[in-house]
């Protein structure tokens, strides 16, 4: 599953494990590597042309973000779909990413607006394009944007962890043109109640778009779970 196309390309640049653990992110969030696909540490080690000990740090924190889990005797896999999950990172995400729109009212400065504006932009034009591998780049960014405005490390982290959970089930549904322009229009929605210094439009706003991602995620995967438990 590691052919020389995937990209999988180690540069001095940065450190060993920070680069294999970009490159096996970006495998995953792409949908190259799917739900419960294995991942073996001595057989991606072997290919990278590394030792074991940064490619086992590397699986490791993807592990602790909740990307992999463990499987005994055997390696990696990538996390299947659990519906029990989705509903819990949902509502988590609604109380977090509340308190970051709150706090980016707050804090946030013209040229992080510029920022965001600029983002939606580019995300409208991957979605005019047909580009809708970029467009799924620029939907995180958003979130990232948002959460980096709250001017909490803490609080970005914490986000970031649960907006990459979430992008497990999200990203293959995000590849078809009307949830990409429905994703769109939520995040306009956030954009101009942050922008108008509105905290209870903006919280209001936060939670409808979760809402409508959480009945997506349930319509596109339920056929993924089902198989999953069978």
């Amino acid at each position: 599953m590691f052919e020389d196309d995937f990209g999988l390309v180690i540069k001095p640049s940065i450190s060993i494990r920070e680069q294999i653990h970009k490159r096996i992110s970006e495998l995953i969030f792409s949908g190259r590597i799917g739900p419960r696909e294995r991942i073996v540490e001595a057989k991606l080690a072997e290919h990278l042309g590394v030792s074991r000990t940064p490619v086992r740090e590397a699986l490791h924190v993807l592990e602790k973000e909740g990307v992999l889990e463990a499987i005994p005797r055997v390696g990696y896999q990538v996390k299947e779909i659990r519906w029990e999950e989705v509903l819990d990172i949902c509502e988590i995400r609604k109380v977090n990413e509340a308190l970051a729109v709150k706090w980016a009212i707050a804090r946030i400065t013209p040229a992080e607006v510029n920022a965001i504006e600029k983002c939606l932009a580019a995300s409208e034009e991957r979605i005019r394009s047909g580009n809708l591998d970029h467009f799924i780049h620029h939907d995180a960014e958003f979130h990232q944007l948002i959460a980096r405005s709250s001017r909490s490390s803490r609080l970005f982290e914490i986000c970031q962890i649960l907006h990459r959970n979430m992008f497990l089930y999200r990203v293959q549904s995000l590849r078809e043109p009307s949830e990409a322009i429905n994703a769109l229009k939520g995040h306009r929605v956030i954009f101009e109640r942050i922008r108008d210094r509105d905290e209870a439009g903006a919280v209001t706003a936060i939670n409808e778009h979760l809402d409508f991602v959480q009945t997506n995620v349930r319509e596109y995967t339920s056929g993924m779970i089902g198989a999953a438990r069978r």
